[in-house]
This record gives structure tokens, sequence and C-alpha cells, in this order.
């Protein structure tokens, strides 16, 4: 595990680009990155064991981490995947309790450190950042719903089609011609995300491709408007986003 301050002008373009600290100012984000340190971890290290007992919470910087169950038999249980501007050990930081879960880097990744004191000192008095915490907090419990459903299904294409549509929401950028999901997807790492094996990941993947729904821009991957198309008329679609418009 690598332990090193990240170079200021960097740090704060990387912080100030994650909602949490929007509301800090130039000199909140000089005066945090002081106080913190970045830590490097190579691919399928833990970063946090479940039941550990932590005071501190931790943003991605690079790379993807996947939040994860260990039933039983020794067997992964994906149960969210974090990326860049995301964070997690949140939650025993705020109730002091142990996290049920563990966090293992899906990639080499960095992650930044914020210890409890320093969380009391620049944010508990900050209103902003406070409804930040709150809105990334309901944000993952509806995506834990959603995909709790999307797990139950037996489709597996609609499975794939669904969960692509989700990180188009999160973590898309808008182009002429379609949506590029910001950040790269291993067909491991979206089989694992909602229980299916990688080579049936591969089959529906590419038939996507084949029916141009969906393209590589580099290690991405972009949603074109057939896709949405397709997926606003599926069964599951409606059963999802009954209530909603757009996507």
């Amino acid at each position: 595990m690598i332990r090193k301050k990240i170079e200021p002008e960097l740090g704060k373009k990387i912080l100030g680009a994650v909602p949490l600290f929007a509301s800090l100012s130039d000199q909140d984000l000089s005066a945090l990155l002081d106080k913190t340190n970045v830590y490097g971890y190579h691919k399928d290290e833990i970063i946090i064991m479940a039941d550990e007992e932590i005071q501190q919470m931790y943003v991605v910087l690079k790379g993807q981490v996947r939040v994860v169950c260990i039933t039983h038999d020794g067997q992964e249980r994906v149960m969210a995947l974090r990326h860049r501007g995301d964070y997690f050990g949140d939650m025993g930081l705020l109730d002091g309790k142990t996290d049920s879960a563990t966090v293992i880097a899906t990639e080499p990744c960095q992650v930044l450190l914020i210890t409890k004191s320093v969380f009391d000192e620049f944010f508990l008095d900050n209103r902003k950042t406070l409804l930040k915490v709150i809105e990334m907090l309901c944000g993952r419990l509806r995506e834990s719903w959603l995909f709790h459903t999307i797990i139950g299904i037996n489709d597996a294409e609609s499975k794939v089609r669904a969960t692509l549509a989700h990180y188009s929401k999160t973590l898309g950028i808008q182009d002429a011609n379609g949506v590029i999901i910001n950040s790269t997807f291993s067909h491991q790492s979206i089989a694992d995300r909602v229980h299916i094996t990688r080579e049936t990941v591969t089959r529906v993947l590419r038939k996507m491709r084949d029916h141009h729904e969906i393209v590589m821009d580099g290690r991405r991957f972009k949603l074109t408007p057939t896709f949405f198309d397709k997926y606003e008329k599926s069964d599951l679609y409606k059963m999802l986003y009954a209530d909603s418009n757009g996507h």
C-alpha cells in the first residue's frame, strides 16, 4: 500500500470536481489536503474488511472499487461499485459502528483518506456539504433497491441493459451520438454486479454491438440512441420507471 501526499494544485482540481467538496473554498481545500493522505491499492487488494472498526472515510480519486459481502463459502457477492468521486466508509464515521461490507480494489486505484477528526473539522459545520452527504446516502439506497430488482429478474440481456442504463445516468457524458459512461467496466465487473457469468455478459454485449446499440469509446461504453429507444420500450424499464420520465 502506497501512502503519499497529493500534489496541491492537482489535488484541488480533483477534489473540486467531487460534489462533496464543491462548497469548500480553495483555502479550505488546501487546508484539507494538508491533513490527508492518498493511498494506492493494487487490483484485488482489500481496502476495508467487513466488521472492521474504522473512524475514517475514503474518497476514490482514481480507479474503481467494489463493495462486497463475503458468503459463508468464501464467494464474493457484489453489492456496489464505487468510481472516481465516490466515497465509502462514511457510515462508520457517521454512526461509530462497524461496516458490514468488505471493499476491494477492482483495478489499481488511489483513494484519499479522511479521518473523523478532519471530517468533523471541515464538514460538520458546513450545511451544504452535509446535504451532499445525505444526498449521496439517499442515492445509494435507491441504487440498492434498483439492483435488488435487476438481480431478481431472469433475463440476462435485460440485466445488462438496465445496468448500463443506470450508469449512463450516474456517470454519463452526453455527446452528439449518445451517452458515454465515464468509467471503465470489465465484463467481469458487470457480471459480478448482476450475478451472471462473464461469458453471458460478453455474449449480450456482442449482440448489442452488432445491433448498433453500443460502441466503444476507448475503454468506455457509449450508448447510442438505439440503445435507449429499445430500453425504454422494454417491460423492465416500465416496471422500474413507471413514475418517471426520460433517461
